[in-house]
């Protein structure tokens, strides 16, 4: 048993420092959990254990003839912590982080690093098996499955910003960091596998074998390598057979309908202008410049859009889709059965005015009728908004004390509510305060403009994951 202990060994050193892998150790902290927490190269920081500590144990490597390996058992919500500070800013430029772990479970999302010491919902996880930087990019569908053994990439470039992410030697994100929430902050720690204070729950339990950072981005080749070696050393095909997914055989190959010569056809592509990803299912509109008269309405399908349109005519086709705001552009069709190309990013939807203000008269936290339909379009589009809560802000005018007007308020507030609930809005998609004389409308001069202060606001709010 000693001697597969040591040729285990052996293989493992070989792994982790063969020419095509290794480059120098001073630009690289490896831990694979033979020494504790303490990296295999001399004189690095120590792994520190995050919420309940795990477990680290010996396993068998699947396959092999009893050789085992070390390994780290860790509870939900908890992880391991590595201290760039400790490191000397190991990690303030560019650097490129890699796991070798499984998850036990990935519904919804769940965590893998944090670059901002749980202060932030900011970061990547893994959800529902595609690789997540919140809430700036997410990929296609990747080969992760819980509790199966995956290899995880994640590097950053100082200079461009731009941020890759690989699966199983696969690149699945690439895309520029908006700002620096990809990158440490003050605290100068990176947290693995345990969640933020700001959401909750978005955590699994796992196990992982694995951890290398580098002080630099390594490249596709590298990682592709890199997987490789780990996936015949730890004997664990599993993944590999997942990868002719990757890249399936064209389905678009089919016969196109055959096209009306007479008509110009107009193709689209809607995206995302946060991550350039494509928007699915947003509603196309196509209307004559010189009447707005509909000639066209189709939908996208993975971001791409089709229509044929007469030539010699401007066109202004505009997309929507819930969560964006509405986009516009315009084009002109100059031959018969030419091809025009429109791209169109859409910006996400804010939520920066409300969406209706309802008035009552003074002193009282009754509905008026020209409310009620009011709040019956709220109910409406709250119903299809399934991504939205509903934010209610109660107000009255300076008529009495401050203390009344601010029950007052709030009495107005549960009017409001009570009349969504008996709707059909669920009460937990509600909130409301009430304030009051606090935040007027305007000025509490006269009648008319003290009744504009009597009000409840509906607000729309996008939902927490």
């Amino acid at each position: 048993m000693i001697n597969k202990k040591n040729a285990l060994r052996a293989v493992l050193m070989a792994l982790l420092c063969a020419p095509a892998l290794c480059v120098h150790a001073q630009n690289q902290w490896t831990y694979d959990f033979n020494n504790g927490f303490l990296p295999i190269e001399s004189g690095g920081p120590a792994l520190k254990p995050l919420g309940r500590p795990g477990q680290i144990i010996k396993e068998q490597i699947p396959g092999s003839d009893g050789l085992s390996r070390s390994i780290y058992v860790f509870e939900k919500n908890s992880g391991l912590q590595f201290n760039s500070g400790e490191a000397k800013g190991f990690l303030n430029k560019s650097f490129t982080v890699e796991i070798y772990f499984k998850l036990d479970s990935l519904d919804i999302w769940k965590r893998v690093l944090d670059f901002k010491n749980r202060k932030s919902d900011y970061g990547t996880y893994i959800y529902h098996g595609k690789l997540n930087f919140f809430n700036f990019a997410m990929s296609e569908k990747a080969a992760v499955r819980a509790k199966q053994w995956v290899h995880y990439v994640y590097s950053r470039d100082y200079e461009t910003k731009v941020i890759r992410m690989y699966i199983n030697g696969i690149l699945k994100l690439d895309f520029k960091d908006p700002g620096t929430e990809g990158v440490l902050d003050a605290d100068q720690v990176l947290n693995i596998f345990q969640d933020d204070l700001i959401a909750g729950n978005e955590s699994s339990a796992g196990t992982v074998a694995l951890i290398r950072i580098y002080d630099r981005v390594m490249t596709p080749v590298f990682v592709r390598r890199s997987y490789q070696s780990i996936a015949k050393t730890f004997k664990e095909p599993v993944a590999q057979k997942e990868e002719p997914k990757e890249e399936p055989k064209p389905v678009e190959e089919k016969p196109e309908p055959a096209r009306n010569k007479n008509l110009a056809v107009v193709t689209g592509r809607v995206y995302d202008s946060r991550n350039l990803k494509p928007v699915n299912d947003a509603e196309v509109h196509v209307r004559k410049s010189t009447n707005d008269s509909l000639v066209a309405h189709t939908r996208t399908v993975d971001g791409v859009y089709n229509v044929e349109l007469p030539p010699h005519e401007t066109y202004r086709i505009t997309a929507q889709a819930d969560g964006f705001q509405s986009k516009s552009v315009t084009v002109r069709t100059n031959n018969r059965f030419e091809e025009v190309k429109a791209l169109m990013n859409m910006a996400p939807e804010t939520h920066s005015t409300p969406l209706s203000t309802l008035y009552f008269s003074q002193g009282t936290e009754v509905l008026e009728d020209s409310a009620l339909a009011d709040l019956d379009s709220i109910v409406n589009y709250f119903q299809k908004r399934q991504d939205l809560r509903l934010v209610l802000k109660g107000h009255t005018d300076n008529t009495g004390s401050f203390e009344k007007n601010l029950e007052l308020s709030n009495k107005r507030v549960e009017t409001v509510r009570a009349y969504l609930i008996g709707k059909g809005i669920i009460a937990s998609r509600i909130e409301g305060s009430g304030y009051g004389s606090a935040q007027p409308n305007q000025v509490n001069r006269t009648e008319a403009t003290k009744k504009s202060n009597r009000r409840v606001e509906v607000w729309a709010e996008s939902v927490k994951r």
